[in-house]
This record gives C-alpha cells, sequence and structure tokens, in this order.
C-alpha cells in the first residue's frame, strides 16, 4: 500500500508541475523548444533526462546480465557519444539557423517535398520509442505494486499525456529536472547496498567471467568487428538527427549553454549509464536464479527498504516519464510546426499550436498499441532508433558538411538506406550488420546521385547552409 501511494504522490505532483508552467505557453515557439529561455539547469537536466529511459535502466540492465557490456554498447555508450558530438559539431550550425525543429533545416537544405518525407518517417520512430517506455513502466508497477500491468501501462499513458499535452517542452523541462534527482538518487542507493552485501568489488569481479567486463571483442572475427561499429553508430550516430535532441539544443537561452549542457549531460550520462550495467552484471552473482523481468526490480526487493524501494521505484518512473514525454512531444512538433503548415498553409501560429497539442494523444494511444506486440524493451528502443540511422542521418551530416548534397541525393539516399535494411534484416542472417551495412547504403546513393543531379536552382526561400554567416 505504501508504495502505490507513493506512485499516486508522484504522478500527482507531475501532474501540478505540467499545470503551473502551462501559464508560459503562449504560442507554438514556447510549446515546442520552450521560447528559447532554459538556463544551465534545466538544460542539462532534461538533456539528461530524456536519454536516460527505459532502455538505460530496465533495457541495459537485462542485457547486462545475460551479455555483460559488450551488449550495451549501443546505450549507454553511443547515446552518450552522440550528446557529445552534438554539443561539439552541431549546436552552432542549429541554433544560428534558428529554427523550430530538425525537419525545418531539412526544408531549409532540401527543399518541402524531401522535408516532408523525413517528417513522416519520424513518426514510426516515437511511436516506437514511447512504446517502448510504457511497456517498461508496466512491469515496473505490476512487479512492485501489484498493480495489473494493463492499468498501470493505462494511468501511466494518461498523467504522461496530460502533463505533456498542458505545458509542452516547459512542463518536459521541468519535471525533467525533477526526475533526474529521483534518477541519480535512487541508483546512488541501490549500487552501494548490492556492493556492500557482494562484499565489495574485488570480490564480485572474482565471481563473474571475465568477458562481461571487455568493452571490445576479444579474438573476435570480421563480424564481431562490424556488428560493434554497429552498436555504436545506432544511437551515436542514429539519433544525431532525433527531434527530441534538436529540441534541446534549440531551447537553451545561449549557444554557450546548448553546446556545454550537451556534452556535460553526455559525460554525466555514460557515468550515470555504468550503474545500471553494473548492477545488471552483479545480479548474476546477486540473484544466480534469476530474475524475472526486470533486474533492478529484483534487486530492489531482495535488497532494499520499504522507504528505499519507493525512492528506486520513483527513480525508475522518473526515468521512463521522462523520456515518454519528450518522445511524445518530439513528433507533436514536427506534425504541428511542419506537417500542418504543408496540409493547410494558410493556417497561423493559434492553429498549429492546436496540431502539437492534439497530436500529443494521438501519438500516445498509437505507442500504447505498439508497445502492446513487443516484450522486450531494449530491443523495441533501439530498432526504433535504427531507422534514422539507415534514413535519416547520412542526409543531416551532408547537409551540413557537404555543400553539393542535392535534394535528389538526399532523398536517394534516404529511400535506398530504408529500402535495403529492410531488406537485409529480412534475408540475411541474424549476425549481418544490417542497420551498418544499410547506413553505408545511404551514403554511397546520397554521393552518387548528388554528383549525377546537382542542385542548380534552389527552391523559392530554400538556402545553401554555407551561404549563413
Amino acid at each position: 500500500m505504501a508504495l502505490v501511494i507513493s506512485v499516486a504522490a508522484y504522478m500527482a505532483g507531475m501532474l501540478a508541475i505540467g499545470f503551473w508552467v502551462s501559464r508560459r505557453i503562449r504560442n507554438t515557439r514556447d510549446y515546442i523548444v520552450a521560447g528559447g529561455g532554459l538556463g544551465w539547469w534545466l538544460s542539462i537536466g532534461t538533456i539528461f533526462a530524456t536519454w536516460f529511459g527505459a532502455e538505460t535502466c530496465m533495457g541495459s540492465s537485462r542485457t547486462a546480465y545475460e551479455r555483460g557490456i559488450l551488449g550495451v554498447i549501443a546505450d549507454p555508450f553511443g547515446a552518450g557519444l552522440c550528446l557529445i558530438l552534438a554539443g561539439l559539431f552541431f549546436v552552432r550550425y542549429f541554433r544560428r539557423m534558428g529554427f523550430t525543429t530538425v525537419v525545418d533545416f531539412f526544408e531549409h537544405r532540401y527543399g518541402k517535398k524531401v522535408a516532408s518525407a523525413f517528417g513522416i518517417l519520424y513518426i514510426p520512430v516515437y511511436l516506437g520509442w514511447v512504446g517502448g517506455q510504457l511497456l517498461a513502466f508496466g512491469l515496473i508497477l505490476h512487479s512492485l505494486t501489484g498493480i495489473p500491468q494493463p492499468l498501470a501501462v493505462g494511468a501511466a499513458t494518461a498523467v504522461v499525456l496530460l502533463y505533456t499535452y498542458w505545458g509542452g517542452m516547459w512542463a518536459d523541462a521541468v519535471t525533467d529536472v525533477v526526475q533526474m534527482i529521483f534518477i541519480l538518487a535512487g541508483l546512488g542507493v541501490l549500487f552501494p547496498v548490492l556492493l556492500s552485501d557482494l562484499g565489495g568489488w574485488d570480490a564480485v569481479t572474482r565471481q563473474v567471467p571475465a568477458e562481461f567486463f571487455y568493452f571490445y571483442p576479444r579474438g573476435g572475427n570480421a563480424w564481431d568487428w562490424l556488428g560493434y561499429a554497429q552498436a555504436w553508430m545506432i544511437v551515436g550516430i542514429g539519433s544525431l538527427p532525433a527531434q527530441d535532441l534538436f529540441q534541446r539544443l534549440m531551447s537553451p537561452k545561449n549557444e554557450t549553454i546548448a553546446s556545454w549542457g550537451s556534452i556535460l549531460s553526455g559525460v554525466l550520462y555514460i557515468a550515470a549509464g555504468m550503474i545500471p550495467v553494473l548492477l545488471g552484471i552483479f545480479g548474476r552473482v546477486a540473484l544466480p536464479e534469476g530474475s524475472g523481468d526486470s533486474i533492478l526490480i529484483a534487486l530492489s526487493e531482495k535488497y532494499l527498504s520499504v522507504p528505499l524501494r519507493a525512492l528506486m521505484l520513483g527513480a525508475l518512473l522518473s526515468a521512463i516519464m521522462s523520456t515518454a514525454d519528450s518522445a511524445l512531444l518530439a513528433p507533436a512538433g514536427i506534425i504541428g510546426n511542419n506537417l500542418a503548415a504543408y496540409l493547410a498553409p494558410d493556417s497561423g501560429d493559434e492553429a498549429r499550436l492546436r496540431w502539437c497539442k492534439w497530436s500529443i494523444p494521438v501519438v500516445g494511444l498509437g505507442s500504447l498499441f505498439l508497445a502492446i506486440y513487443f516484450k522486450n524493451v531494449y530491443a523495441l528502443c533501439t530498432q526504433s532508433w535504427g531507422i534514422l540511422l539507415v534514413g535519416v542521418a547520412a542526409p543531416l551530416i551532408a547537409g551540413m558538411f557537404w555543400k553539393r548534397a542535392s535534394a535528389a541525393g538526399a532523398f536517394a539516399g534516404f529511400a535506398a538506406g530504408t529500402a535495403s535494411w529492410i531488406a537485409f534484416s529480412a534475408f540475411l542472417p541474424d549476425f549481418f550488420p544490417a542497420q551498418l551495412a544499410a547506413f553505408g547504403v545511404s551514403w554511397a546513393v546520397l554521393i552518387a546521385v548528388s554528383l549525377a543531379l546537382p542542385e542548380k536552382n534552389l527552391a523559392p526561400g530554400q538556402k545553401n547552409v554555407f551561404t549563413r554567416t
């Protein structure tokens, strides 16, 4: 009963924050990028908490339990790399363009037709991302409180939908800071308790196979190394075009906060992300009989008192909700700011804001149905980001750093990368790095078509990135 009350109080607090900050929402820019008004704490908190989701807590600990560090290269290591790369190389371009969504960049660089195609592609990516968070939410509440899983998922969906609908990016950022505190506190309690009970670092590492601590393949063949490279790139490169990252780069008050906030968040993310990974590995010693659906839940039940279990529950719920709200807001921004403009070009800002808001329950319900068909949180989340790697990453990078990239080349690279990924996944063995190969196909086709069909006349209003000062 105490845990159920804790969950109810926590959700009520999130709703209160969302309603409170909704007073700041006056236009679409306020809703999507908080009017560009975030300071240091809100910027770092929202980037870190957005990335630190179900796949980091639930998925990586479970995968590390089964496969060790080599099984979780994509997250947290690749994800942290993405944030560092974004802060070092991408913030300056994005902010000086002054856009609201990443699709604005594609329209600016390649024109409306290509941008529309990319905008549509983002929708299934975030449906899968939100679905992974909802799946994990149901597992946690069911395991720790006994609430039936469908009811738990429904309650979580309702709360996240409401406060995101009310407050947009402002609600997202403020709740993310609160949720970051819960995440760090919960993991900071469980890890030393477990390590002490097992006799310390040396004692526990002696009981775990050495290969579980390998950071790169040892004595593997070429396929192992290609798979290793793919694991780094799925999120490390694939998330660079992510709309939720773009929003967090455009929301801070200035370029310095945006750049260093992303870099510091990436470093913090890798450091904090190692805790659930190590908890998963150490769980092989603490839970030799098995762990059920979640390592962290099983460890909490075994080692923590009820008050500390309530804190850990808050940490897990925070990790999930902070990612779910961001993943809901990202496609809503694209739908309201870009796709709605294509469908109703004469609509004003008030109409686009309505599109943004009403997109949130639509995306949420779609994600809820998608979650029903998946059982593996980590796989659902990483496969979702794979779509961006094979279809959108090459056009984004080429559009920023290669002035000869053309609209025809970008669209051809997007189509070829996506089609080849589907074909490789369907017809080749599981060990074949389908996403890495498809990313290579996307680049090759983009370059070839851009050279064969160069940009002759830019569309009205379209500018080459390199002409801007």
